[in-house]
């Protein structure tokens, strides 16, 4: 008993020291690693930035194009030339106008206006996840915390009835009973640490910290109790989904139109060359300057089975698609919306009666237990107090973290800051 008294004191101890040297993790610090180390939000910035430099150089067609070009030629044997050679050298400009340039400085402003918004919908799911896996991992040790507890009233009632059968107080049979749950109970609390420190090697994985880091987890689920009614005042238009899929329509309306350009709009295109060339037989340089204008205009866009009238058909229906996936988004964020409240006030009505449920196991059990040290109750009656306590416990565990979780989830559909709502 000595030896097992002074592990128990040395595992202390070296839990203490531990504890000492563990950073202390809040969930919002947490966030913070996870937007800082996550890969896939490193990509996500590049392909932002990369969207971004394609906007600001969507001008870049109207830009004109120049070149300089030297020659020399030199006939061979057989050559009907009366000159040995021909020095040449030339240089131009040319320029284009066309709707087409229109239709690209827009599509490239919108598809940098969506990158935006999964740039944002990126950082926020993350931001989710790791919330979430937060308080998963805190109702996790809440759970250990049950059982652990649950065990050492198990252990001290086992200790007890072996001293009472010892004096001849207890028979055999009960002792035993009360020994059977005390084994019975060290699976169960062995296999929740065990579920714990894998999913916690998990959650720094997603941080992107490393695995021999030692954290300690800085927050509760009883914060759940101090919430207070949720009320929604974000109309369901300025949700992040919704805002996606109304620039999804933009987009594809600015395809049809770039489609109608390509297929009917018309192309003018000016030039200028200015060039000297020379022979051998020729005492001065000759020069060619030229300046050339043309319109070009398609008309095939015109043909109702050419690939350029399909191309726009096409376009017009990728549109028609959009606005329906648009108005399905509406009324499937206005539902989801309107089902968390729902569940957010039931779980917040249920938290109440299960606090209430644990005050009156928790008497249940004290007065049962001292019925039972005066002898007046049996042991299955005091075992049975001991479960009820334990799942009333557990039972409001599980709903504190339900309901941090409906929050967390409805404010990621709202697109509002994390821990904004349900704060009194």
């Amino acid at each position: 008993m000595i030896l097992k008294k002074v592990a128990a004191l040395l595992a202390a101890g070296l839990c203490f020291i531990g504890a000492l040297s563990a950073e202390e993790l809040t969930v919002d610090r947490a966030v913070k690693y996870a937007l800082e180390n996550n890969i896939s939000v490193q990509k996500d910035k590049i392909t932002l930035d990369s969207l971004k430099r394609a906007k600001n150089h969507s001008w870049n067609g109207v830009s004109p194009s120049a070149s300089v070009s030297a020659n020399m030629l030199f006939p061979v044997a057989g050559d009907a030339r009366q000159y040995d050679y021909n020095f040449s050298i030339q240089g131009s400009v040319n320029f284009a106008l066309s709707p087409s340039i229109y239709s690209s400085v827009k599509s490239a402003s919108l598809n940098y206006e969506n990158g935006l918004l999964t740039y944002d919908e990126a950082l926020r799911s993350i931001e989710l996840k790791v919330r979430s896996a937060f308080y998963h991992l805190l109702y996790e040790l809440e759970y250990i915390e049950l059982q652990r507890r649950n065990l050492e009233t198990a252990g001290q009632q086992y200790e007890q009835n072996s001293k009472k059968y010892k004096s001849g107080q207890l028979s055999e049979l009960d002792m035993l009973s009360s020994q059977v749950k005390y084994e019975r109970l060290k699976p169960a609390l062995e296999s929740a640490e065990i579920t714990f420190a894998n999913d916690l090697a998990s959650f720094k994985q997603m941080l992107g910290i490393d695995r021999s880091t030692e954290v300690v987890l800085s927050g509760s689920l009883a914060d759940a109790r101090s919430f207070g009614d949720i009320s929604v005042e974000v109309d369901a238009e300025d949700t992040p989904v919704v805002r996606a899929e109304k620039n999804s329509v933009k987009i594809a309306q600015a395809a049809l139109l770039a489609r109608r350009f390509a297929a009917w709009g018309p192309t003018v295109s000016a030039g200028w060359t200015y060039g000297k060339s020379k022979t051998n037989i020729a005492n001065d340089f000759s020069t060619t300057n030229a300046l050339s204008i043309g319109v070009s205009i398609p008309l095939d866009g015109y043909l109702p089975w050419s690939k350029g009238a399909d191309s726009i058909a096409s376009a017009a229906d990728n549109v028609k698609t959009a606005e329906l996936t648009l108005e399905n988004s509406r009324t499937t964020v206005a539902i989801q919306i309107d089902n968390y409240i729902k569940q957010i006030r039931q779980i917040r009505s249920q938290i109440v009666s299960l606090q209430a449920n644990v005050d009156l196991a928790q008497k249940s059990y004290d007065m049962t237990k001292d019925a039972y040290n005066h002898g007046s109750r049996d042991l299955l009656s005091l075992q049975t107090a001991s479960d009820s306590l334990l799942n009333a416990r557990t039972d409001l565990a599980q709903q504190e973290y339900a309901l941090i979780t409906k929050i967390i989830n409805l404010e990621y559909t709202l697109g509002v800051p994390f821990g904004s709502l349900g704060k009194n």
